[in-house]
């Protein structure tokens, strides 16, 4: 595999979420305006705090607006052993890369859903208990398929315990 680098993304919000943040974007746009069209400097406080209060309001507002819009992208360097988790709001995005801690193993493991459904999930584990969850998918072949490169590209091992108490490691070649 030349390619060792890996991007797990949230993918793109809901629509409903994305509908949500607009709105609350475009209030937060109206009360700047409004502040900034009405503000007067004066003495007098009652004026001053009226004034504020759009400003206030557009600075409460703004922590559920990135909440509905942000979304998030883990990114591997394997090469290098780094990894970054990437804050995106539309094109604009941030993160910082930061040293990949040293991996135990991977896990692929099967994950009841709420609908009585299975999902399948990749895990890298370090730190006894700690994880990074690199996949979700109902494709089992995929899913391993994934894990398996992982494991081989960081000399780790492979733990599959797709069955319940049945977990087995596996040999990788």
């Amino acid at each position: 595999m030349d390619n060792k680098n890996v991007i797990i993304s949230e993918g793109n919000r809901p629509l409903w979420q994305r509908i949500i943040a607009s709105l609350i974007y475009t209030c937060i746009i109206v009360f700047l305006i409004l502040f900034f069209t009405n503000f007067n400097f004066t003495t007098n406080t009652k004026i001053l705090k009226s004034s504020f209060s759009l400003l206030e309001l557009a600075i409460v507002l703004l922590p559920t607006a990135l909440a509905f819009s942000v979304v998030r992208d883990w990114h591997f360097d394997l090469d290098n052993k780094k990894y970054k988790i990437d804050y995106s709001l539309g094109p604009i995005g941030f993160g910082k890369w930061k040293p990949l801690p040293q991996i135990d193993y991977v896990s692929v493991f099967k994950q009841p859903k709420e609908n009585g459904d299975y999902i399948y999930e990749a895990n890298l584990w370090y730190q006894k208990n700690k994880h990074f969850n690199i996949l979700e998918s109902d494709n089992l072949e995929s899913v391993f398929e994934m894990g398996k490169r992982v494991a081989q590209i960081l000399n780790v091992k492979l733990l599959n315990a797709t069955i319940p108490n049945a977990h087995k490691w596996v040999e990788l070649n």
